[in-house]
């Protein structure tokens, strides 16, 4: 079911949106007048958030995709 090199791309391209995410978050601390400590950690914050709800999706879209398969299989 799972094509060669499909799940990596997928968990590259969640790592790419939370990168977005994150620079996004850090600028727009930075551009507030926060110091550059609090922005960073803001921005890490923001990554951990994205990434970790971009893999639970991955995850579940992969689960109900192997439930399906397996009740057509019976």
């Amino acid at each position: 079911m799972n094509r060669s090199g499909t799940i990596h791309m997928w968990i590259l391209v969640v790592g790419l949106a939370s990168l977005v995410a994150a620079l996004v978050t850090a600028m727009l601390k930075n551009s507030l007048g926060a110091p550059v400590a609090e922005a960073v950690l803001s921005a890490g914050m923001a990554f951990g958030g994205a990434f970790g709800l971009g893999l639970g999706i991955l995850g579940a879209l992969q689960q109900s995709r192997f439930r399906s398969t397996r009740r057509g299989s019976r």
